[in-house]
């Protein structure tokens, strides 16, 4: 571990194309619950690729052209002198190669990697990531006996089935009262978020797009 500020910070800054990929992976996986030290070891690895890829790049444009690229064995030989006299030259390539080394754990983060295996994958997100680019219509029935309906917008990615998660339908949402015997949809009902600890029933309609 670095022991002193500097250190700490340029540890930091190498780390962050990890801190993209675990950001992107977090919004289109289940989330499940690991360990730190798999946590650590994955934003790690992940941060290291990107950042010898980067490496890589730059080393091939120095090798192209390198009088449009700082001079690395200067820089190693006498950092004292060449920092301070090349200083914006510095920090433009390495805000640079920063960016370029997120962008590409960014992208990473996206490449489907196949279906999800089933132990990290709760019920209803397999229902609702079965058929990838169908519209999603969602009917849900309370354990109140009401029973609300609309187009899927949002759900809970937990991998854990549990009643701590809810949706949201967009609309035009349809609703029935306990009792009743048919739907209305509601006047000026934008929205609805349904908890899944009054769900009783759900049931998935798939639309193909348009």
């Amino acid at each position: 571990m670095p022991t002193t500020l500097l250190g700490l910070v340029l540890f930091l800054v190498l780390l962050v194309p990890g801190f993209a990929y675990t950001l992107r992976r977090e919004r289109m996986v289940s989330s499940r619950p690991v360990s730190a030290f798999r946590e650590t070891v994955e934003l790690a690895f992940v941060s290291v690729a990107a950042d010898a890829m980067v490496l890589l790049l730059f080393g091939l444009v120095r090798l192209i052209v390198p009088r449009w690229t700082p001079d690395v064995r200067q820089l190693i030989r006498d950092p004292g002198h060449y920092v301070p006299d090349h200083l914006t030259s510095l920090t433009l390539w390495g805000g640079a190669l920063l960016l370029i080394a997120a962008a590409l754990a960014f992208a990473a983060a996206g490449v489907r990697r196949g279906r999800e295996h089933e132990a990290h994958v709760s019920g209803w997100t397999r229902l609702f990531s079965e058929h990838p680019g169908a519209r999603i219509y969602v009917g849900c029935l309370l354990e109140d006996g009401t029973y609300v309906t609309g187009r899927l917008r949002t759900y809970s990615r937990s991998a854990e089935d549990g009643q701590d998660r809810d949706l949201t339908l967009t609309g035009p949402i349809s609703y029935r009262a306990p009792g009743e015997s048919s739907l209305a949809v509601l006047p000026d009902v934008g929205a609805a978020a349904v908890s899944a600890r009054r769900l009783s029933l759900l049931t998935v309609t798939y639309q193909a797009p348009r």
